[in-house]
């Protein structure tokens, strides 16, 4: 089984409001919701990292993403043989274990390579935020060839989405997108499993 190593902390949280803070216009220009402490406001001239760090302790539970880690890992066992089918006919390498950030903060999820997801507990919460994971791992199991073929960013998205919803149809879940789907989806069915494929004839 695909092992899941949880991590939340008011400090991972603060450095999380900082990321987002640092990418807020590429965020408000493609459209995403976002979070953030209930006492912290974008107006505020002071985004230091103590001011950050005060708007969260103000709300910060612990138990809240313990409660989350633990149903997270109920559900794994049932979505976890999906995936692993994913990658043994796909062929796609996976990592032995994935760090899962838990936060309230940002987008609903993101990924960094190798095997990092941050997956938003406010946003989603049970199948849910299963399926943001298994999105998030998707996109770390294809951001080697998104780059290499310099895939725009909601072709990607729909790629990601198609997968997920080959895996796990009954949690998926389709995003709007703004651009035409349905030469990607052709690709996908044409190509699958062969994501190079898919990917180079977008």
């Amino acid at each position: 089984m695909l092992k899941l190593k949880f991590n939340y902390s008011i400090e991972y949280e603060t450095e999380r409001i900082k990321n987002t803070l640092s990418r807020l216009d590429w965020f408000r220009e493609k459209g995403y919701k976002l979070s953030f402490p209930k006492n912290f406001t974008l107006e505020d001239e002071d985004f230091s990292d103590d001011n950050i760090k005060n708007t969260i302790v103000e709300e910060y539970n612990e138990t809240d993403y313990k409660k989350v880690a633990d149903t997270v890992n109920e559900q794994w066992l049932k979505f976890s043989p999906r995936l692993e089918k994913y990658f043994s006919e796909t062929k796609i390498k996976f990592e032995d274990a994935y760090e899962i950030k838990l936060t309230k903060y940002g987008v609903a999820g993101s990924y960094n390579l190798p095997s990092t997801v941050i997956a938003n507990i406010q946003a989603h919460y049970d199948a849910g935020l299963v399926k943001t994971i298994i999105h998030e791992i998707i996109h770390l199991s294809i951001q080697e060839l998104i780059e290499k073929y310099e895939v725009e960013h909601w072709e990607k998205e729909r790629i990601v989405d198609l997968i997920v919803f080959k895996i796990v149809p009954e949690i998926a879940k389709m995003q709007n997108i703004s651009i035409d789907t349905k030469p990607i989806d052709e690709g996908f069915e044409k190509y699958y499993p062969d994501i190079e494929k898919v990917v180079k004839n977008l």
